[in-house]
């Protein structure tokens, strides 16, 4: 077992760093009640979790609409135009297309390929021009977001993480609809916000000559907190996908449900809910 060792000055400011700690925290909860502190933690949390996805989820709603309106009009038009120009005339008119769509399936495939690597390309050279400190700030952001995408989601396979905490009540409670749903997501993300506001409030109240740790922290904190929640939806959505068994694993119903559902609506709200947390990972 290694032992770390630090110089005479690390330890001054580390010293400098705890007791300004100590510090803020007294002096936060002499300031202000505990209990009307924790309420405006939790109000401003909420509201943050609820801003967030309130925007995302009618969207969806909206796009939802707007396609099913599409697929309706498309049907409604094409069984038109096959009673107006008969069976045979227009099945070989939609084959014709078919045709030509598959032909010209490998060309879009090479432009789709081109422009992906000219992003690549552009995503390089611009990694490459930038400084000493964002590049560490960039690699360590990714760094951050795949620990905590593996970490909801349950390691390399993808067993285990935010959602099979289910288990530690019991297994009995194993894949119950609270843990295996958005609702786990939501109650996380909120957990989440409510831990930077603590931070956030926390840092008000440093001494007003405190070591620069507290500044970088901080920025680096609120600068990143949407990426560290998507991260965590991310990881749900992968773990909801695969219990619902979508991808050829099987898949165990829910838990908690008080309706006699059949197997594959089981495996629907499981791919629903995955499906909207990927969503949610997106609009973080």
């Amino acid at each position: 077992m290694k032992t770390i060792v630090i110089n005479k000055q690390q330890e001054i400011e580390l010293n400098q760093i705890f007791n300004e700690l100590v510090y803020s925290l007294k002096n936060t909860y002499s300031n202000e009640d505990l209990l009307k502190l924790t309420g405006i933690i939790l109000k401003e949390s909420g509201l943050q979790t609820y801003n967030s996805k309130k925007d995302i989820t009618v969207s969806v709603l909206k796009t939802t609409g707007k396609y099913s309106e599409k697929i309706f009009t498309f049907t409604k038009t094409k069984f038109r135009k096959y009673k107006t120009n008969g069976l045979r005339n227009q099945f070989s008119e939609d084959l014709e297309f078919s045709k030509d769509f598959l032909i010209n399936s490998p060309n879009k495939i090479i432009d789709t390929g081109i422009s992906l690597k000219n992003k690549s390309l552009a995503f390089k050279n611009d990694f490459l021009i930038k400084s000493k400190n964002e590049k560490i700030e960039l690699i360590s952001v990714a760094l951050m977001s795949l620990l905590i995408f593996f970490a909801s989601a349950g390691g390399e396979d993808f067993e285990g993480g935010i959602p099979d905490s289910d288990l530690n009540i019991g297994i009995g409670f194993h894949r119950h609809i609270l843990s295996h749903s958005i609702i786990i997501g939501f109650l996380v993300e909120f957990l989440m916000r409510a831990g930077i506001e603590v931070i956030n409030k926390t840092y008000k109240d440093l001494p007003a000559e405190h070591h620069k740790f507290w500044d970088n922290a901080n920025q680096y904190i609120n600068k990143h907190k949407g990426t560290a929640i998507g991260s965590m939806w991310a990881g749900i959505c992968v773990h909801l996908i695969k219990d619902s068994g979508i991808l050829g694993h099987g898949m165990k119903p829910y838990n908690g449900i008080p309706l006699e559902l059949s197997n594959a609506t089981h495996q629907g709200i499981f791919a629903g809910n995955g499906a909207l947390s990927g969503i949610f990972a997106y609009k973080k």
